[in-house]
Protein backbone atom coordinates (compact mmCIF):
# COMPACT_ATOMS: atom_id res chain seq x y z
CA UNK A 1 0.00 0.00 0.00
CA UNK A 2 1.34 2.80 -1.35
CA UNK A 3 1.96 5.67 1.49
CA UNK A 4 0.09 9.42 1.11
CA UNK A 5 2.03 10.97 3.90
CA UNK A 6 5.64 11.55 4.71
CA UNK A 7 7.88 10.60 7.59
CA UNK A 8 10.40 13.01 8.69
CA UNK A 9 13.11 12.27 11.47
CA UNK A 10 14.75 14.58 13.49
CA UNK A 11 18.06 13.67 11.70
CA UNK A 12 16.37 14.75 8.28
CA UNK A 13 14.56 18.04 9.52
CA UNK A 14 18.07 19.32 10.76
CA UNK A 15 19.78 18.39 7.46
CA UNK A 16 16.50 20.45 5.53
CA UNK A 17 17.23 23.65 7.90
CA UNK A 18 20.84 23.34 7.69
CA UNK A 19 20.80 23.49 3.87
CA UNK A 20 17.86 26.10 3.99
CA UNK A 21 19.18 28.39 6.26
CA UNK A 22 19.97 31.28 4.20
CA UNK A 23 16.15 30.88 2.96
CA UNK A 24 15.56 30.73 6.43
CA UNK A 25 17.19 34.07 7.06
CA UNK A 26 15.80 35.81 4.20
CA UNK A 27 12.60 35.65 4.85
CA UNK A 28 12.25 36.13 8.41
CA UNK A 29 14.03 38.79 8.08
CA UNK A 30 11.23 40.22 5.24
CA UNK A 31 8.51 39.40 7.41
CA UNK A 32 10.08 41.40 10.26
CA UNK A 33 11.29 44.38 8.57
CA UNK A 34 7.61 44.64 6.88
CA UNK A 35 6.15 44.48 9.83
CA UNK A 36 8.23 46.81 11.06
CA UNK A 37 7.62 49.38 7.71
CA UNK A 38 3.86 48.85 8.09
CA UNK A 39 4.11 49.85 11.79
CA UNK A 40 6.28 52.77 11.31
CA UNK A 41 4.84 53.92 8.29
CA UNK A 42 1.07 52.90 7.47
CA UNK A 43 -0.26 52.77 10.32
CA UNK A 44 -1.27 56.41 12.44
CA UNK A 45 -0.64 56.11 15.90
CA UNK A 46 -3.20 55.97 18.60
CA UNK A 47 -2.89 57.82 22.17
CA UNK A 48 -5.28 57.23 25.26
CA UNK A 49 -7.02 59.83 27.34
CA UNK A 50 -8.56 58.33 30.63
CA UNK A 51 -10.24 59.30 33.91
CA UNK A 52 -11.14 57.68 36.43
CA UNK A 53 -14.67 57.94 38.32
CA UNK A 54 -16.68 56.76 41.78
CA UNK A 55 -20.03 55.43 41.07
CA UNK A 56 -22.04 56.45 43.59
CA UNK A 57 -26.01 54.82 44.11
CA UNK A 58 -27.06 57.98 45.92
CA UNK A 59 -25.86 61.54 46.16
CA UNK A 60 -25.35 61.23 50.05
CA UNK A 61 -21.13 62.10 50.47
CA UNK A 62 -22.21 61.97 54.57
CA UNK A 63 -23.14 58.57 54.65
CA UNK A 64 -21.43 55.13 55.03
CA UNK A 65 -21.52 52.77 52.13
CA UNK A 66 -23.02 49.65 53.09
CA UNK A 67 -22.50 46.15 51.56
CA UNK A 68 -25.32 45.71 49.13
CA UNK A 69 -25.04 49.29 48.45
CA UNK A 70 -21.35 48.49 47.26
CA UNK A 71 -22.88 45.79 44.43
CA UNK A 72 -25.28 47.98 43.34
CA UNK A 73 -23.09 50.39 42.69
CA UNK A 74 -20.94 48.25 40.51
CA UNK A 75 -23.85 46.81 39.09
CA UNK A 76 -24.44 50.59 38.16
CA UNK A 77 -21.10 50.84 35.87
CA UNK A 78 -22.53 49.38 32.61
CA UNK A 79 -25.66 51.63 33.09
CA UNK A 80 -23.35 55.12 33.72
CA UNK A 81 -20.94 54.07 30.75
CA UNK A 82 -24.13 53.67 28.23
CA UNK A 83 -25.97 57.19 29.43
CA UNK A 84 -22.34 59.10 29.50
CA UNK A 85 -21.66 57.60 25.88
CA UNK A 86 -25.01 58.40 24.37
CA UNK A 87 -25.91 59.55 21.16
CA UNK A 88 -27.10 63.34 21.90
CA UNK A 89 -23.96 63.92 23.93
CA UNK A 90 -21.69 62.53 21.49
CA UNK A 91 -23.19 64.02 18.33
CA UNK A 92 -22.73 67.70 20.53
CA UNK A 93 -19.19 66.57 21.15
CA UNK A 94 -18.65 65.90 17.43
CA UNK A 95 -19.95 69.69 16.47
CA UNK A 96 -18.08 71.45 19.37
CA UNK A 97 -14.49 70.08 18.55
CA UNK A 98 -15.39 69.71 14.69
CA UNK A 99 -14.61 65.90 14.38
CA UNK A 100 -14.54 63.98 11.40
CA UNK A 101 -16.79 60.93 13.09
CA UNK A 102 -19.98 59.53 13.27
CA UNK A 103 -21.24 58.93 16.66
CA UNK A 104 -20.98 54.78 16.16
CA UNK A 105 -17.07 55.21 15.14
CA UNK A 106 -16.70 57.76 18.47
CA UNK A 107 -18.56 55.38 20.72
CA UNK A 108 -16.17 52.38 19.41
CA UNK A 109 -13.36 54.47 20.86
CA UNK A 110 -14.39 55.01 24.26
CA UNK A 111 -14.78 52.71 26.62
CA UNK A 112 -15.77 52.33 29.61
CA UNK A 113 -15.22 49.35 32.90
CA UNK A 114 -15.16 48.48 36.77
CA UNK A 115 -11.68 48.54 38.07
CA UNK A 116 -10.98 45.32 39.87
CA UNK A 117 -14.60 44.54 40.67
CA UNK A 118 -14.98 47.74 42.15
CA UNK A 119 -17.64 50.68 42.54
CA UNK A 120 -14.88 52.91 40.49
CA UNK A 121 -15.01 53.61 36.65
CA UNK A 122 -12.10 53.68 34.54
CA UNK A 123 -13.40 55.63 30.96
CA UNK A 124 -10.65 55.51 28.15
CA UNK A 125 -10.50 57.59 25.23
CA UNK A 126 -8.44 56.52 22.24
CA UNK A 127 -7.12 58.94 19.23
CA UNK A 128 -4.77 59.85 16.54
CA UNK A 129 -4.70 63.54 18.39
CA UNK A 130 -3.80 63.01 22.38
CA UNK A 131 -5.47 66.19 22.87
CA UNK A 132 -8.87 65.10 21.15
CA UNK A 133 -8.73 62.07 23.46
CA UNK A 134 -8.48 64.19 26.17
CA UNK A 135 -11.08 66.65 25.24
CA UNK A 136 -13.47 64.22 24.71
CA UNK A 137 -13.67 62.78 28.26
CA UNK A 138 -12.99 66.34 29.69
CA UNK A 139 -16.62 67.26 28.17
CA UNK A 140 -18.18 63.75 28.81
CA UNK A 141 -16.96 64.48 33.22
CA UNK A 142 -18.48 67.77 32.71
CA UNK A 143 -21.52 66.85 31.47
CA UNK A 144 -21.57 63.64 33.47
CA UNK A 145 -23.76 65.08 36.81
CA UNK A 146 -26.02 66.23 34.94
CA UNK A 147 -26.99 63.24 32.53
CA UNK A 148 -27.15 61.26 35.51
CA UNK A 149 -29.80 63.28 37.50
CA UNK A 150 -31.84 63.80 34.26
CA UNK A 151 -31.72 59.99 33.08
CA UNK A 152 -31.41 57.88 36.24
CA UNK A 153 -32.47 60.31 38.51
CA UNK A 154 -30.49 58.76 41.14
CA UNK A 155 -26.89 58.04 41.97
CA UNK A 156 -24.10 60.36 40.99
CA UNK A 157 -20.43 59.91 39.90
CA UNK A 158 -17.51 61.75 41.71
CA UNK A 159 -13.98 62.21 39.90
CA UNK A 160 -10.86 59.82 41.55
CA UNK A 161 -8.56 60.79 39.25
CA UNK A 162 -8.74 63.64 36.57
CA UNK A 163 -8.65 63.35 32.50
CA UNK A 164 -4.75 62.25 31.99
CA UNK A 165 -3.43 61.90 28.43
CA UNK A 166 -0.46 59.37 27.85
CA UNK A 167 1.19 61.11 24.54
CA UNK A 168 3.17 57.65 24.59
CA UNK A 169 1.74 56.14 21.56
CA UNK A 170 -0.50 53.09 22.74
CA UNK A 171 -0.62 51.25 19.02
CA UNK A 172 0.83 50.58 17.02
CA UNK A 173 3.08 48.16 19.11
CA UNK A 174 5.69 48.24 16.98
CA UNK A 175 8.36 45.57 18.68
CA UNK A 176 5.81 43.08 19.06
CA UNK A 177 4.62 43.53 15.78
CA UNK A 178 8.10 43.37 14.73
CA UNK A 179 8.63 40.35 16.29
CA UNK A 180 5.34 38.54 14.96
CA UNK A 181 6.58 39.34 11.06
CA UNK A 182 9.49 37.65 12.15
CA UNK A 183 7.54 34.61 13.26
CA UNK A 184 5.38 34.66 10.20
CA UNK A 185 8.61 34.78 7.84
CA UNK A 186 9.53 31.72 10.17
CA UNK A 187 6.83 29.41 9.81
CA UNK A 188 6.63 30.46 5.88
CA UNK A 189 10.22 29.47 5.49
CA UNK A 190 9.55 26.00 6.37
CA UNK A 191 6.46 25.50 5.20
CA UNK A 192 8.06 26.09 2.00
CA UNK A 193 11.04 23.67 2.97
CA UNK A 194 8.87 20.86 4.02
CA UNK A 195 6.54 21.19 1.29
CA UNK A 196 9.17 21.24 -1.68
CA UNK A 197 10.43 17.96 0.42
CA UNK A 198 7.04 16.39 0.32
CA UNK A 199 6.94 16.71 -3.24
CA UNK A 200 10.51 15.84 -3.89
CA UNK A 201 11.98 12.52 -4.93
CA UNK A 202 15.31 12.43 -3.84
CA UNK A 203 16.43 10.73 -1.06
CA UNK A 204 18.91 12.24 1.36
CA UNK A 205 19.71 10.00 3.84
CA UNK A 206 20.14 6.14 4.08
CA UNK A 207 17.41 6.01 6.26
CA UNK A 208 15.45 7.40 3.50
CA UNK A 209 16.09 4.39 1.17
CA UNK A 210 15.18 2.03 3.97
CA UNK A 211 12.17 3.79 4.73
CA UNK A 212 10.80 4.77 1.51
CA UNK A 213 12.09 1.47 -0.85
CA UNK A 214 12.17 -1.17 1.86
CA UNK A 215 15.41 -2.23 1.04
CA UNK A 216 18.50 -2.65 2.62
CA UNK A 217 21.40 -0.45 2.23
CA UNK A 218 24.30 -2.02 1.11
CA UNK A 219 26.81 0.96 0.62
CA UNK A 220 27.89 4.58 1.02
CA UNK A 221 29.45 6.53 -1.43
CA UNK A 222 31.50 8.91 0.75
CA UNK A 223 31.43 12.54 -1.02
CA UNK A 224 34.76 13.71 -2.31
CA UNK A 225 36.32 17.01 -3.06
CA UNK A 226 38.25 17.78 -5.81
CA UNK A 227 42.08 18.75 -5.16
CA UNK A 228 44.47 20.71 -7.47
Amino acid sequence: MEKDYIELDLRTILWLIKKNILLIIILTMIGSVSAFLISEILIRPQFEASVMLAVNTRDEAAVAIANDQLMAARQLVNTYAVVLTNDTLLDEIIIELNLNDTVQTLQQRITAEPVNQTQVMRMTMRDNNPHIAGSVLTIIVEQAEELLVTTIRAGSVEIVSPVRINFEPVSPRIMLNTALGAVAGLIISLLIIFIRKLYSNTFITEDDVRRELNLPVIGILPSLSRKG
